[in-house]
């Protein structure tokens, strides 16, 4: 138990690390595109229209990335080996984050989009964390779950920090765009030390062994093969999707919201995200666990949804930057306890051996949604910046209506059907 609990610390810090580079770009990108300076990676030439789509690809990158790397990293976890794949896959982030901050100080724009979505794919890696979290048996998913969750936004506060002040050369001359993702390459590296000399060797072994890399590769055959398995995973994973794609439009929109409104600066930006991650970090480390004492964790679940929702409307229709800072603050607290419950229920659905593919196909089903927001985003606010907060709100409604159908409803009616992920009943 005491080796669980030390191992459980270094994936934490590995989290914590990998998130501070994740969200280093935050508060970069929103003024780096939409309100270019002279000399920089966007051409002046360009309009206010082409410059708002641009920054949807360029956001849409990294999740695209995630998409397709997340379930061949948990799959290959399963069978491999997870301190091996975690490795390599940090190795890949250390790249990504060079060729971009290389590609920010050269202004090479297409390099930086095809850099973050290399840095995406290697940072699928969650994955693997979230099932070596389930790996450990002597400590409840409330708590190795919810923790990840927690340290990953105390990372998201360190890295939009770093980022809004490291790259703010209105504070020092020599801060620039670059910096904090040669910074973040740095930390990428530190990372991959902890993973190679401080992990112990999972044990586990799959099922699918027998499972080529090209059929892992192969993403529309595996998510029918999970789908097919378990009813109630199917529509946990949809539903969790929807919610997350309610929350990712906030992540990703809400700098842009910020931006358009009252032109915020980078480290202004920063500020916002600090209230959002604080909360964040302490809704998710002991609210879900507390509450679950008194509450099933079906009620406790839909209830955070709804007040996901109603935060976010209430964002949309009273634009003031106060009041955003305090919903900001206050959706910190329900998206902790919405996210942290519905993994944790994935979890419970899945078969002891598919936890990395499960989570896998969790994280991957999230960033496809996120990488389509960032493109259908960039249209959207050139219709209005606010535009993007509101469809979050609605989607965010749906997924606690489809939740109470779909879940609370059927909860417990339908049979878990096992199979080996090749096919056969086992």
């Amino acid at each position: 138990m005491k080796d669980e609990k030390q191992q459980l610390w270094i994936i934490l810090l590995i989290v914590f690390i990998g998130f501070i580079g994740t969200s280093i770009a935050y508060p970069i990108f929103p003024p780096l595109f939409l309100h270019p300076a002279a000399h920089t990676i966007v051409p002046l030439s360009w309009n206010e229209n082409i410059r708002s789509i641009v920054l949807g690809l360029a956001l849409a990158a990294y999740p695209f990335g995630q998409f397709i790397g997340s379930p061949i990293l948990g799959s290959c976890s399963d069978h491999y080996s997870r301190k091996s794949i975690l490795t390599i896959s940090l190795l890949g982030g250390v790249l990504g984050y060079f060729l971009s901050a290389i590609s920010l100080q050269f202004n090479w724009l297409w390099i930086l989009i095809l850099s973050r979505f290399l840095t995406g794919m290697a940072e699928g890696n969650l994955a693997i964390v979230r099932a070596m979290a389930t790996d450990l048996t002597s400590i409840n998913k409330y708590k190795s779950l919810g923790r990840i969750n927690s340290v990953s936004s105390i990372g998201y506060i360190m890295g939009p920090l770093i980022g809004g002040f490291l790259s703010d050369d209105h504070l020092v001359s020599w801060f620039s765009y670059s910096l904090p993702f040669y910074l973040a390459a740095f930390f990428a590296f530190t990372a991959v030390i902890l993973a190679a000399l401080k992990l112990n060797e999972s044990t586990q072994v799959s099922s699918s062994a027998n499972i080529s890399i090209l059929q892992r590769i192969n993403l529309i055959a595996r998510f029918k093969l999970i789908f097919e398995s378990n009813i109630n995973l199917k529509y946990l994973l949809m539903i969790s999707t929807i919610f997350t794609f309610s929350v990712d439009i906030f992540y990703e929109f809400g700098a842009v919201y910020l931006t358009g409104l009252w032109s915020s600066t980078p480290a202004q930006i920063a500020i916002y995200n600090v209230a959002l991650c604080i909360t964040l970090a302490l809704g998710s480390g002991w609210l879900p666990h507390y509450l679950s004492r008194y509450f099933a964790i079906s009620q406790v679940t839909i209830t955070m949804m709804l007040i996901t929702a109603a935060l976010l409307a209430a964002m949309a229709l009273y634009l003031s930057p106060i009041f955003a800072f305090i919903l900001f603050s206050l959706l910190g607290f329900s998206i902790a306890v919405a996210t942290t419950n519905t993994t944790i229920q994935i979890s419970n659905e899945a078969d002891k051996l598919i936890q990395g593919e499960a989570m896998g196909a969790q994280l991957s089903l999230r960033m496809l949604g996120d990488s389509i927001i960032c493109v259908i985003g960039g249209f959207l606010i050139i219709s209005s910046v606010i535009l993007p907060i509101a469809c979050s709100g609605l989607v965010a409604l749906i997924a606690a209506a489809l939740y109470r159908v779909k879940i609370m409803n059927r909860k417990g009616d339908l049979p878990k059907k096992n199979i080996d992920f090749l096919g056969t009943g086992r």
